[in-house]
């Protein structure tokens, strides 16, 4: 399965990487992330960072620049060796593993700091979405955050997504790639805390009509002035302030999370 997985995503960035697919959309999802991250990432600066896919590095200038601004060291993996070699060649200062999230090839207590952007929600079936979770928490310092985001289930249009078959829906354009399995907001967190990790926020995000927005901006590509796509983008950043309200699972593509991994206790530290 693992060879297939990523056999599948060498294809999918042969293909992006061809073209200038989606480039106008990866835009919005790029700042959609960063607001975010802006939000949770720690304040001061931390010695290591790892993210764990690098789709986004490798299409576009992605979420480099903010996590580079947050630690010392930005580590990368991806189960495509293509999309980490087009990552490190766009971003010369990000260090990239080809490696699977559920058996990274770290040591304990390695990054201060994961970020985890839409990944684990590539899996086949929902039972592997505990065991990567298990993986970063291991390879997390102990009093170190994840920041996770998976699509979500909670949201009718993914929902709708999950039930229908992946081939009629690619066909048709409504999804890019192959998705895979993914959870709802109660269940992930559930994940998280079975995982070790002690929840300490979590909200939705990505609140504009998703398939609608991507239609859109592909045919801005093609047939709008740059004036004209910016416009609309700053359309589609509004639908955001729909986080505030109560309903936010409900318009929120994606379910994110902010969990810590608990550190030693007071009594550890002085037995240290």
């Amino acid at each position: 399965m693992k060879r297939r997985k990523r056999e599948n995503w060498d294809a999918v960035i042969e293909e992006w990487a061809a073209g200038e697919q989606y480039q106008l959309w990866r835009r919005h999802s790029d700042a959609v992330n960063t607001a975010l991250l802006g939000r949770w990432l720690p304040k001061r600066p931390v010695a290591r960072l790892l993210k764990t896919d690098l789709f986004d590095e490798a299409v576009t200038d992605g979420l480099y620049a903010v996590l580079a601004a947050t630690a010392d060291c930005v580590v990368g993996v991806d189960v495509s060796a293509s999309v980490a070699a087009m990552a490190g060649r766009r971003h010369p200062g990000l260090v990239t593993e080809t490696a699977d999230v559920r058996r990274l090839p770290f040591d304990d207590d390695s990054f201060d700091t994961v970020v985890s952007i839409s990944t684990l929600d590539h899996f086949e079936s929902c039972e592997e979405i505990p065991v990567a979770l298990r993986e970063v928490t291991r390879v997390l310092c102990p009093g170190g955050q994840l920041l996770l985001t998976l699509d979500n289930l909670a949201q009718p249009a993914v929902w709708l997504r999950s039930i229908l078959p992946q081939a009629l829906m690619m066909r048709l354009g409504l999804i890019p790639y192959a998705v895979g399995k993914t959870l709802g907001p109660r269940r992930l967190q559930a994940a998280c805390r079975a995982a070790g990790l002690q929840v300490e926020e979590a909200t939705a995000v990505l609140h504009c009509p998703r398939a609608l927005a991507v239609a859109c901006t592909r045919w801005l590509e093609r047939h709008a002035s740059p004036q004209t796509q910016d416009r609309f983008l700053a359309l589609l950043s509004a639908f955001e302030l729909l986080e505030r309200l109560p309903s936010r699972y409900l318009t929120g593509y994606f379910v994110a999370v902010r969990a810590s991994k608990p550190g030693p206790t007071m009594a550890e530290e002085v037995e240290r």
